[in-house]
């Protein structure tokens, strides 16, 4: 006589999502900008705002404000970004509040951030039908 064992069939339900790191997933991002809006998170929204838009908690406290990376980087050539990044502002003859991050970052932490800051600068990508623009770089809401 044999036994019978009958299994239910059953799938495992997914794993619950990082509500935070879907909140700053962006496929539009190579791995490098990725890397890069993650030093930026880190080290500059703090004035400039998750996504450089110059709203970031501080902003309010400092004479001139911070700009729109949208408006103000195309204003810069890529040699100007890395001087602002490892020298801070005063390096372009500008407000000596923003922090000179050379000594701090690693050269691929530089790197990373220029990349990300050329994809901030980007224009929005068109939408589907019925959806809002998204700039390249821009963090999305949780789902």
């Amino acid at each position: 006589m044999g036994l019978l064992i009958v299994a239910g069939c059953r799938s495992t339900p997914p794993p619950a999502k990082d509500v935070l790191q879907e909140a700053f997933r962006d496929d539009a991002l190579s791995a490098q900008e990725a890397r890069g809006h993650r030093v930026f998170l880190q080290r500059c929204a703090t004035c400039h705002g998750p996504q450089g838009r110059g709203d970031g908690q501080n902003a309010y406290n400092l004479p001139p404000p911070p700009p729109d990376f949208q408006e103000s980087l195309a204003k810069l050539s890529v040699g100007d970004r890395r001087k602002v990044i490892e020298g801070g502002t005063a390096a372009l003859g500008r407000s000596p509040l923003c922090p000179a991050w050379g000594r701090s970052l690693a050269p691929d932490d530089v790197d990373a951030l220029l990349a990300w800051l050329a994809a901030a600068a980007r224009a929005p990508v068109a939408p589907p039908d019925g959806e809002e623009a998204v700039r390249p770089g821009a963090a999305r809401g949780p789902s």
